[in-house]
């Protein structure tokens, strides 16, 4: 069976998939009362992680747009309070028991929980707050990481972009302190994960020595028609300027190395959360999921409108059962 495309939006309807999945649409009964389908799990630090983690950019509107100046706006007016919780519980009714945000979007999470009654986990990015991030202020992180633990986080690692800015500098101290900054969330009894868009990222980290306890990686390969090509491409482009040239950036790559990305995990040790593995709706999910899986996530985290529930779970299951992987499972 081929996998409908993503971005075909609303093209079957939303109760034939749910009904396919087994999965109540009854959005007004929390999670616990309502039937709830299992998915595959790895764990992490004790906590039991459904592999297909939800990402939390399409929960609250963040949703890259590429060329398409309407789509943020239209995610923002979609995605009302009642949309977010109701597909927070039809995450939690399809087995998909964690959700990656930002500290930002911690608020709809603990609201969501109290009027809901749900049990959502969350694997929260960790940040200085908004500013020039490439020059790093441990008394600014660590009031950060405080709130961010006030507020009950399950697991915790360091923002992807947070990461990139302090290496692309190229200043050893920047990376050292990167060493530091794991420190502060391990200080407050978590696993500390290192974020990235750039693989340079968790490199120079080896580089320096600079413990990882595990990784949240972008990870999707390049075959699709908006890649940018590979000549092109440029180390720390990825939330960069974007180009009106369409041989060039513009909010369309995620992963510019996909076969070197392989390579580097293959030899580590620890955990891999893949997150952009269909390059922000530019990749079927069925060949996404497949590749990411098969060259070495443990676990993938997608963004995901409520549409999007449904057939993502069942195209997990299946990639999961017939699964082609050199790495073993670190999770």
């Amino acid at each position: 069976m081929t996998a409908p495309n993503r971005r075909t939006f609303l093209g079957s309807s939303l109760l034939t998939g749910l009904t396919l999945a087994g999965i109540s649409t009854a959005q007004s009964t929390p999670p616990s009362a309502a039937p709830k389908s299992d998915l595959p799990t790895g764990t992490l630090d004790k906590v039991k992680i459904s592999r297909l983690i939800a990402g939390g950019n399409l929960l609250s509107g963040w949703c890259h747009q590429r060329d398409l100046l309407y789509v943020r706006d239209l995610a923002a007016a979609y995605l009302t309070e009642k949309k977010q919780f109701d597909t927070l519980q039809l995450m939690e009714q399809s087995g998909i028991n964690t959700i990656m945000i930002d500290p930002m979007q911690q608020p709809i999470i603990t609201q969501y929980k109290k009027e809901r009654g749900g049990q959502i986990q969350t694997i929260v990015s960790v940040r200085q707050d908004w500013g020039d991030w490439s020059k790093p202020n441990l008394n600014n992180l660590r009031t950060e990481i405080n709130k961010t633990v006030d507020q009950g986080p399950d697991l915790l690692f360091l923002h992807g972009g947070y990461c990139d800015a302090l290496v692309k500098t190229g200043k050893s101290e920047n990376i050292e302190f990167l060493g530091k900054a794991l420190d502060l969330i391990r200080q407050q009894q978590f696993l500390a994960g290192l974020g990235s868009h750039a693989l340079e990222v968790p490199i120079a980290c080896d580089q320096h020595n600079i413990k990882v306890d595990y990784y949240v990686k972008t990870f999707h390969h390049d075959r699709y028609w908006s890649a940018t090509p590979k000549a092109n491409r440029k180390p720390f482009s990825v939330d960069g300027n974007r180009s009106l040239d369409h041989n060039e950036f513009c909010d369309n790559i995620f992963c510019l190395d996909p076969e070197k990305n392989t390579q580097y995990f293959a030899a580590r040790k620890q955990p891999f959360i893949a997150f952009k593995v269909l390059a922000a709706g530019a990749i079927d999910p069925k060949s996404g999921f497949t590749y990411a899986f098969e060259n070495g996530a443990d676990f993938i985290s997608v963004g995901m409108f409520d549409f999007n529930v449904a057939q993502d779970v069942m195209i997990l299951k299946e990639v999961l059962k017939d699964l082609k992987r050199p790495r073993p499972w670190m999770a």
